[in-house]
């Protein structure tokens, strides 16, 4: 009895191992560049060796901001045809989003990668920067906060969203943001929820790296107070302790800094916009007054054209009076009192 039992469970632990096996999506494409190996659906041969050039030049730009910090050993870049395959490439009980365009796993140095989603194509050049960031910064900074690690992503894969511009404008407006130490589990797994948590850690850490050691405008730093407080993390300092060194301040200051100057970038929108939409409006105006006024010209011009036709019918032109018969022609010549001598031409032919 107990063989059979032995035997049943052996059988039931290859059927699990056979079925999760056949649930991992095959990834048959494979390139080898160094450190860097991409792995793709069969039919992405072009996209996966896109990826692996691009992968090199990218990590190299990414590191000018990590510059003497650890590196990753190895990654591994995985490419899928479609969002909803993100999940089947991810790493045993890790998961994916699932509206997300690639996801990363630094602690494995792992990233998996959508072309699409549906028949919308992802920006496969952006999406591949902001995971590797993700991964680059793992190994330097093991333990960095989910803000930092999403700001740091966007610095190197920053693209312009009106979207997200109208939900800094509203937490400026209303007084919306999410305070620092609530910012970390501000990132829920949904779409729409998380873009108040990802617009303010793109647009904080954004001011962090524009800062210079001095809050002074004139001091942007080079990104060396930025670079500096990577560092110091990196070298086990607190979050508190590293923004000391590297600006002076601890981060709770610089939190408020930011908050200052997303208020005076923000609140000025609106003014903006409405001196804006005077000077559209003053344009429109003088284009309808000019419009105005040569269509009056035009109607006056047609006005006179018609009366003058009209005068020009309404007048008779009447030849000069005859004589009444009878009367003297008032235009014939005098007579002419000299008699014709014989043999002279005659004066007259009638």
């Amino acid at each position: 009895m107990r063989a059979l039992a032995t035997w049943l469970c052996a059988i039931a632990l290859v059927l699990g191992l056979a079925a999760s096996a056949s649930a991992e999506r095959a990834l048959p494409i494979v390139i080898d560049r160094g450190d860097i190996h991409v792995r793709a659906e069969a039919g992405l041969q072009r996209e996966a060796r896109r990826v692996a050039e691009r992968a090199e030049r990218a990590l190299a730009r990414i590191s000018a901001d990590l510059p003497g910090l650890p590196r990753p050993s190895t990654i591994e870049i995985r490419v899928v045809a479609d969002t909803a395959s993100l999940s089947s490439v991810a790493p045993p009980g890790r998961g994916a989003p699932r509206w997300a365009a690639g996801v990363a796993y630094p602690d494995l140095g792992v990233l998996a990668l959508a072309i699409g989603r549906g028949s919308q194509r992802h920006d496969l050049d952006k999406t591949l920067d902001h995971e590797l960031a993700h991964l680059a910064l793992g190994a330097a900074v093991p333990g960095a906060p989910r803000w930092l690690h999403e700001g740091f992503a966007w610095q190197h894969a920053a693209d312009l969203d009106m979207a997200r511009l109208e939900t800094l404008a509203g937490m400026a407006w209303f007084g919306k943001v999410i305070p620092l130490e609530e910012l970390e589990i501000g990132f829920p797994a949904e779409e729409a929820p998380a873009s108040r948590a990802y617009a303010e850690s793109y647009d904080f850490v954004g001011y962090l790296v524009n800062r210079g050691h001095y809050a002074d405008q004139d001091d942007d730093g080079d990104r060396w107070a930025f670079r500096e407080f990577l560092r110091e993390l990196s070298g086990g300092k607190s979050i508190d302790d590293a923004a000391r060194q590297a600006y002076g301040v601890g981060l709770d200051e610089l939190f408020d800094e930011w908050k200052a100057d997303l208020s005076r970038r923000y609140l000025l929108v609106p003014a903006s916009v409405f001196a804006s939409g005077l000077w559209v409006l003053a344009a429109l105006l003088l284009v309808l007054g000019w419009w105005r006024r040569r269509k009056r010209a035009r109607a006056k011009l047609a006005s006179w054209a018609v009366s003058e036709a009209a005068a020009d019918a309404a007048r008779v032109y009447a030849p000069p009076a005859a004589a009444a018969w009878g009367e003297p022609d008032p235009l014939a010549e005098a007579p002419d009192t000299v008699d014709d001598e014989p043999g002279d031409p005659p004066r007259w032919l009638n």
